[in-house]
């Protein structure tokens, strides 16, 4: 028995399989289906059923939703490049960094154009900022904001509450925020898609998680500057005086302000012994207040309180340690039965705001099941399980096509 067809545009899936660089009988074999179809989907005489799309959008590195656009799309626009990157790595996204971004910009202006015709107030925070203030004056405009007191995030049992935490003020503020792996951190910490109505922030969850609240702290300071670009958060040189080095250190003070309220820090470190070796104060602090023991080393360097060299041979023992603990946990996850849920894995990667949107807008019957399938990546028959996951009472019957 055949499956529900997808509903393509035929020049839409012709420029995919083009634009992966796929003649008919390539992408045919990698496929899976023979060349007739292929041909069939790219002249209109025949469609997909919706687990073909879905394969067919593996191979091209497409979104899925990419194929029911009317006309084939234009290619992204290169994010504004913020990374600090040896001059011996090409600054060319990988494969999966630039189906990731692909499938954001895609996602955004969907949602642009959804929210504005609910005639959506515009984020008044976005672009309010400018680097001739200062960094904690940002700082503390972000955290009143979001509402997250210093007091708040140091009374979260783990960091990874401190790091939801953070995420859940940020979507009730109107951003958008998800979060996926399979990124080297190297290459993209996070990137932000600025809007002043769907601003879109990505955190790489690859990261350790102490890192990823900074990372999420740094997009929003890009954000309050309406500065959008993809950032790797390395160290820049700072003797660099060109605007994307400022911007990146401007973004880096205001993100360190942010998690780490500096009267609180001031207060913790000053009343420690100072026969206490340095990493183990910094270790403290660390588990104290849910950051990074980097973001501690780094204060210490902002405060002239640790010179650059030794800032940089903390920053080398954190990294090579970060990298031994994930070893170890996906090695711990591969031997372990259960894990996350299918539905919980997808409203994490799509953005827990984004899902609820897409998933009340489906269940309104603003938009088709199609065009939500497409949207969240997932099969119609399976989101009134993803609903229930979101706390979502939609009835079964609900779930049309």
């Amino acid at each position: 028995m055949r499956g529900v067809e997808a509903l393509v545009t035929p020049s839409v899936m012709r420029w995919a399989r083009e634009r992966a660089g796929l003649n008919i009988e390539e992408a045919a074999a990698k496929i899976g289906r023979p060349k007739g179809d292929v041909e069939g989907w790219e002249n209109g005489t025949s469609r997909p059923t919706i687990p073909q799309a879905r394969r067919a959008s593996e191979v091209y590195r497409r979104p899925l939703a990419v194929f029911y656009l009317p006309e084939p799309p234009k290619e992204f626009t290169t994010l504004r490049d913020f990374r600090s990157l040896p001059d011996s790595q090409p600054r060319e996204y990988s494969p999966g960094l630039s189906l990731l971004v692909r499938t954001a910009m895609m996602r955004q202006q969907w949602l642009r154009e959804f929210l504005t015709q609910d005639k959506v107030r515009k984020l008044p925070y976005v672009g309010s900022a400018d680097l001739n203030m200062k960094p904690v004056e940002v700082a503390n405009e972000i955290r009143s904001t979001l509402g997250v007191t210093p007091g708040e995030q140091r009374g979260c049992g783990t960091r990874r509450e401190a790091v939801n935490l953070w995420v859940e003020r940020a979507e009730e503020e109107g951003v958008f925020v998800f979060r996926r792996g399979r990124i080297d951190p190297e290459e993209a910490r996070g990137f932000l898609l600025a809007d002043d109505i769907a601003p879109f922030i990505y955190v790489n969850s690859d990261d350790a998680l102490a890192a990823q609240m900074f990372t999420l702290a740094h997009e929003l300071a890009h954000l309050w500057l309406n500065e959008g670009g993809i950032s790797n958060l390395e160290p820049i040189d700072p003797r660099r005086r060109d605007d994307t080095a400022r911007i990146e250190l401007f973004c880096n003070r205001v993100a360190a302000e942010a998690i780490l309220e500096g009267d609180s820090f001031d207060g913790e470190w000053g009343s420690m012994e100072r026969g206490v070796p340095m990493e183990r104060r910094i270790e403290s602090l660390s588990r104290t207040f849910k950051v990074s023991e980097e973001v501690i080393a780094r204060r210490l360097l902002d405060t002239k309180q640790i010179g650059r060299e030794e800032y940089m041979n903390l920053r080398n023992l954190y990294l090579e340690r970060w990298s031994r603990n994930k070893a170890r946990e996906r090695e711990k996850l591969r031997s372990s039965e259960g894990g996350p849920s299918f539905y919980r894995i997808k409203a994490f990667n799509n953005g827990y705001s984004f899902t609820r949107t897409v998933l009340s807008a489906y269940e309104s019957g603003l938009i088709s099941g199609r065009d939500a399938s497409g949207l969240l990546d997932v099969k119609i028959n399976r989101m009134g399980k993803l609903a229930a996951r979101m706390g979502m009472s939609l009835p079964v019957t609900s779930w049309r096509p």
